[in-house]
């Protein structure tokens, strides 16, 4: 066992998550190719925990404006709309007019036809809807090091959403399959984790330009964290990474 090694197992391991928009920054995706829609640099070292659950569901954003005339309207989706078992699959929020949002609940929903009725209050209001499409992606998770240069990365785990949106994840978790290497759990101080997807639509947990995280997105990565200082990570992160360990 190397000396990193043996400072990892000896560290003072504190179990948590990385959820929400207090741990991750999110960026929207571009819809046909690989996005990196949520990013997380580590404080401290890292390891990610295989014998915990993973929350992950990956939604769309919409928007829409009504008429105003406080009678029903039908309102078609882009892309196909998903019964999931694994979180809600369609939200409405209604701007309130000074940068946040109220959630509104449509008449009904069509899921076979992907659209939603909705009866707004009697003037025009701008809804932003979050929605998880049926169409198949694929989510990879990657560790990647800070600076310039050339970029050093290495693939922690890939899901296709094909099952993470049709399980009931409350009984049936997610979680991750590591340890190709020794050192594939471990992400250094201030290197960051990246969620990658790869989508037919317009993947984001949350818009800045709105000011929304999506309520029915699901991401939260299962860690231990440790304050104490590991000599020579980095350098054994980058060895593994490059077959060198």
């Amino acid at each position: 066992m190397s000396g990193v090694q043996k400072q990892l197992e000896n560290a003072a391991w504190k179990p948590g998550n990385i959820a929400g928009d207090g741990g991750w920054t999110f960026t929207g995706g571009t819809a046909g190719e690989p996005s990196t829609v949520a990013t997380y640099q580590a404080p401290r070292p890292v390891r990610l925990r295989e014998d915990r659950e993973l929350d992950l569901a990956v939604p769309t954003f919409e928007q829409f404006s009504t008429s105003g005339a406080g009678s029903q309207e039908t309102f078609n989706l882009s892309f196909d709309l998903l019964d999931t078992p694994a979180t809600e699959g369609i939200v409405v929020n209604k701007a309130d007019g000074s940068g946040g949002y109220t959630r509104v609940y449509p008449d009904s929903v069509d899921y076979a036809n992907d659209s939603f009725d909705y009866t707004d209050g009697g003037s025009t209001e701008q809804l932003v809807v979050t929605y998880i499409p049926r169409d198949p992606a694929s989510v990879e998770f990657r560790k990647v090091a800070p600076g310039g240069g050339a970029t050093i990365e290495q693939p922690l785990f890939e899901i296709p959403t094909a099952i993470a949106h049709t399980r009931d994840q409350s009984q049936d978790p997610l979680s991750f399959d590591l340890n190709r290497s020794k050192f594939h759990d471990t992400v250094p101080r201030k290197w960051k984790i990246e969620v990658v997807v790869d989508a037919p639509y317009p993947a984001a947990f949350g818009d800045e330009s709105l000011g929304l995280v999506a309520p029915n997105g699901l991401l939260s990565v299962p860690v231990a964290r440790t304050e104490q200082r590991i000599r020579g990570l980095k350098d054994a992160v980058k060895a593994d990474i490059a077959g060198l360990s």
